[in-house]
């Protein structure tokens, strides 16, 4: 199964800290990643049966769960958040640094867009645990020394939400293991989709786009429902990490239709040497340069993205100079910026404490 971008976070922070152990609500070998099975301790959460499986069903717990670890053996407490991870308590002698991928979403972006999918008789109910939770998210943002934000969008949220303010940092992206090499053996080009199937991320526009401009499109990244039945779309399903790489060497391009908070995936792309046609808002913005590393379309429909495909297959993009602005990215880079900022936040708090 595939690790989503906070999984793979977490896997370079726990190989910055290779001593340190690794505290998690629940845990899955499946996206954890099993590497660090050895050193995860998880929550009470864990023994309630399907918990790790289904997890999403368990946020009503998450807050007991991550107040009920005792960290109090630890000097500095790194927590990688977008769901309740920075709750976690700790005293005054330590410190916590919070590599925040974005404060929770359902709770602060799309709450409305949350509650509409629910039945009509549970709103009401759903709403008031909302309220109730949005109150505990703001309230442990104190419990935050230092907010490490992952984008841009992320830091605007932190200061909205939180009223911290917070350092730049992007996620890692791993350029050993994403390589220029050789794709899907097929004399036939294709653009990719590499996304969860989750609304937002507008898997629909994508393979309609494709379609529209009489391309192949393979998705990739789980169960999606509702794609077209055409011999143009192909849906793979959950692959590997081998698979997958495979597949983006192989494609044209990558459409990206999604607003995302950074989006690991065009970079991870480009470390293959291929491009990425995105949608210009969010993390996009960040990591895609218009024409040079790949296309930045300007709105978010199936007509825009039919333009983004015609201007991409314009422009000869050089593969090596792709993976050049993906090696700005690297794990190495994240790795050492990261130490950096927990030895700063640490002295600080011991000047502070003297």
């Amino acid at each position: 199964m595939q690790r989503g971008g906070a999984e793979r976070v977490v896997e370079t922070i726990a190989d910055a800290f290779p001593e340190a152990e690794i505290f998690a609500i629940v845990y899955s070998a499946d996206r954890g990643p099993a590497s660090l099975a050895h050193r995860v301790r998880t929550s009470w959460l864990q023994r309630v049966p399907t918990a790790s499986i289904r997890h999403r069903a368990f946020y009503p717990l998450f807050p007991a769960a991550i107040e009920s670890f005792d960290l109090s053996d630890y000097d500095v407490i790194i927590s990688s958040h977008h769901t309740v991870a920075k709750g976690v308590l700790r005293n005054g002698d330590q410190v916590q640094i919070c590599y925040c991928h974005t404060p929770m979403r359902a709770l602060w972006e799309r709450s409305g867009d949350e509650l509409k999918t629910l039945p009509a008789i549970l709103r009401p109910i759903a709403s008031t645990m909302f309220s109730a939770f949005r109150l505990w998210d703001y309230a442990t943002a104190a419990r935050v020394d230092q907010f490490v934000a992952n984008s841009r969008v992320t830091q605007r949220r932190i200061a909205s939400h939180y009223g911290r303010t917070s350092i730049l940092l992007p996620p890692p992206i791993d350029v050993d293991h994403f390589t220029i090499g050789e794709g899907v053996p097929t004399g036939e080009a294709y653009y990719l989709v590499a996304s969860r199937p989750v609304p937002y991320k507008r898997v629909d526009i994508a393979v309609a786009a494709a379609l529209a401009a009489n391309r192949r499109v393979i998705v990739a990244g789980g169960d999606h429902k509702g794609l077209p039945t055409d011999p143009r779309v192909t849906a793979v399903g959950s692959v590997d990490d081998g698979t997958l790489i495979t597949l983006m060497r192989g494609a044209t391009a990558l459409l990206f239709p999604q607003k995302e908070d950074f989006g690991m995936t065009p970079l991870e792309m480009n470390a293959c040497g291929r491009p990425t046609i995105a949608f210009a808002e969010g993390g996009a913005t960040e990591t895609v340069i218009d024409g040079k590393t790949g296309i930045l379309v300007d709105q978010q429909t199936v007509s825009a993205f039919v333009k983004g495909i015609e201007r991409c297959e314009s422009i000869s993009f050089d593969p090596q100079r792709l993976r050049d602005h993906a090696m700005q990215f690297s794990s190495s880079v994240f790795i050492d910026r990261l130490r950096e900022i927990v030895i700063e936040t640490w002295s600080l708090h011991r000047r502070t404490m003297a």
